[in-house]
């Protein structure tokens, strides 16, 4: 067996360099652990945490407004055994509540905490000179809900055009921050300002702002809004000026409508809508008149009927129908002449009423002068009726054919007999 040559270990330059490394470490043990049992370091950039012992004021019903953020540098010393791998989460920094009575601006001083049990009772934290104090504004936190107010002073109408409405989405909006802010807001504005002039609808967005009593644009550092910006739709809508006219119902098929000479109380009306709806309209509708409940002196409140999408722009919904009678009467007839149409092949209508009485027509007065009762009948028409065999009360049609002046007021029955074939 060879022997083991300690010169030629001492010669090897790798056996010699992780002798060095080993002897060092073991001086620095040594060192840290007798020689320097109070050693010193920073630990930089911890940050402040402001939840830590936050019950003190959340329980005055307070909050922090002003949502602070600071950093700090801790001085540690102690064991150098373990000072070496002390970290930032090691160690908790918190604001002194202690002094917090209620709210406002307040400069409370930092405390620092060891919260490792390994580093208790062998080191000790300090916070170096330069920030040992932080601002913190305290307030009751409110929550309030405002309608969004869309301002229109900024827009301009081209001519011939109406701007018919504003709507914004969302349509309210939420607002946070302290009473003392909070309590300033009475509106949410949305200020619409759009370039030339408008003649079709728009859809813009619209940044918003907070507003007090008197109408002042509110900068307030801590209170937020949901929503900073809303999207406003801009109804504008195309005007045009058209003739009402009035449509008759029970109208017999010989009157002549021609004849009644009547107006209203307003001939025409401006309205708007969209120009699509708006290019197709000729006129407007005040109704129908039954001309069957006519009188000489009584004048008529006719709704005007508007299509779906078209609104008055003259806050206009009903017109007055008024007749000029002048020279027209009425008169009573007993009528006797009474007939059937349109009966079904397989039924047979017998009228049972010989006559009907007191059958008042309305026409110039020289025309009721010369008509006679021969020349008026009572129609009916089958096709109306609910055939049933039986007795039946059905109505008539009062029929005047050879005078297109002349027309029947009031409704008229008689009895009829409807028997099968």
């Amino acid at each position: 067996m060879k022997k083991f040559k300690w010169e030629k270990l001492w010669g090897d330059r790798r056996f010699l360099l992780l002798l060095s490394l080993g002897i060092a470490v073991l001086l620095w043990l040594y060192v840290t652990m007798s020689v320097m049992p109070n050693t010193s370091t920073t630990l930089s950039g911890v940050p402040v945490d402001f939840d830590y012992d936050s019950a003190k004021y959340t329980t005055l019903g307070l909050d922090i407004v002003n949502e602070p953020s600071y950093t700090v540098d801790l001085s540690l010393s102690g064991d150098g055994s373990v000072l070496g791998a002390a970290r930032a989460s090691d160690f908790v920094v918190y604001p002194d509540y202690s002094s917090v009575k209620g709210a406002g601006s307040q400069t409370l001083n930092l405390n620092v905490k060891i919260i490792n049990p390994d580093l208790e009772n062998r080191v000790t934290a300090t916070i170096e000179r330069g920030r040992r104090t932080v601002d913190v504004v305290f307030d009751t936190i409110l929550t309030k809900t405002l309608p969004v107010t869309v301002e229109t002073s900024g827009l301009h109408i081209a001519e011939g055009y109406s701007l018919n409405k504003v709507s914004s989405s969302p349509s309210e909006i939420t607002i946070t921050g302290p009473s003392t802010e909070v309590s300033q807001v009475t509106a949410v504005v949305a200020p619409l300002s759009m370039e030339g002039e408008l003649s079709e609808s728009q859809l813009v967005q619209v940044p918003l702002e907070m507003r007090d009593a008197n109408g002042k644009t509110l900068d307030l550092p801590y209170t937020t809004m949901e929503d900073n910006i809303v999207d406003v739709t801009v109804s504008v809508y195309k005007q045009v000026e058209l003739p009402l006219v009035v449509n008759f119902i029970n109208v017999p098929s010989y009157f002549d409508v021609n004849t009644l000479q009547y107006s209203l109380s307003q001939e025409t009306l401006l309205v708007s809508g969209p120009e699509r709806v708006v290019n197709n309209l000729t006129e407007l509708s005040v109704g129908s008149f039954d001309l069957s409940t006519f009188s000489l002196e009584k004048d008529y409140q006719m709704n005007v009927e508007l299509p779906d999408g078209i609104v008055s722009n003259e806050n206009v919904s009903s017109v007055t129908l008024s007749f000029d009678t002048t020279g027209m009467s009425e008169r009573s007839f007993n009528v006797s002449q009474i007939s059937v149409i349109n009966v079904p092949a397989n039924y047979q209508v017998e009228v049972t009423t010989k006559r009907i009485n007191n059958v008042v027509l309305v026409g110039p007065e020289e025309d009721l002068e010369q008509l006679s009762a021969g020349s008026i009948e009572a129609r009916i028409n089958a096709e109306d009726l609910q055939v049933a065999v039986g007795t039946q009360t059905v109505a008539v049609q009062i029929q005047v054919p050879s005078n297109p002046r002349v027309f029947a007021i009031g409704t008229y029955t008689v009895t009829c007999n409807i028997t099968s074939r």
